[in-house]
């Protein structure tokens, strides 16, 4: 009987790519995916659970694996107000880890970003800083988080910025060396397979920056 892995946030850039390798991956036998709209998977590993119109609560008795893997992220136009922003960004991830606890999930495991710092002036690193420290107040051991620079890759509803972002990176990646190689941009699938090698590893610290990111795949 291999691993049950569970994924919020997998219609993203980094959760989709992370379903196509633990489908692919013979440690394991199962995928919990939970999402708000109904993705029509064809996959025989993959049960896919609705949450558009289910209470948190409710959905506690649900997430039962070994693995949970949070990729959720919105951005401060589509959440609308500030209260949604944050109750994705910092919520959502903090809900994840007492839920772990309370289901004895072994491995929690976070996309979080390049430069999270609770005490950024910056709103978006401002909500991740605090998103992380929240977590491990509520579960330290197993607590893992990844914090890539700007994602390459194809999202089904593309971001103005960032897709101009990816454009000058495309130009001026090469000058991104020592202290600066951490800003780096990176694809999403290499971000999944780092989520997938510390997930099935021992590792004793609780934060990746985007550099080693690369490092874990070729390790």
């Amino acid at each position: 009987m291999g691993k049950v892995a569970a994924v919020f946030g997998a219609t993203g850039l980094v959760g989709s790519e992370l379903v196509l390798q633990l489908i692919g991956n013979e440690l394991y036998s199962s995928v919990l995916i939970f999402n708000r709209r109904a993705q029509d998977y064809t996959n025989p590993k993959i049960e896919e659970i609705i949450l558009e119109d289910k209470a948190f609560v409710s959905a506690e008795l649900e997430i039962k694996a070994d693995d949970l893997f949070c990729c959720v992220g919105t951005t401060a136009k589509k959440a609308g107000t500030r209260f949604n922003y944050e109750k994705v960004d910092v919520g959502i991830p903090v809900w994840l880890a007492r839920t772990a606890i309370k289901n004895g999930i072994k491995n929690l495991l976070i996309v979080s970003s390049v430069g999270a710092d609770e005490k950024s002036s910056n709103s978006y690193l401002r909500n991740k800083g605090r998103m992380e420290q929240t977590v491990l107040e509520n579960k330290k051991q197993g607590a893992y988080f990844f914090r890539p620079s700007l994602l390459l890759g194809n999202r089904d509803e593309p971001r103005f910025a960032e897709t101009i972002g990816q454009k000058l990176m495309q130009f001026t990646g090469f000058m991104m060396i020592g202290k600066l190689k951490k800003y780096k941009a990176i694809p999403a699938t290499i971000v999944a397979k780092a989520m997938m090698k510390v997930a099935n590893g021992a590792y004793s610290k609780h934060f990746f920056e985007s550099d080693e990111l690369w490092g874990l795949t070729k390790s």
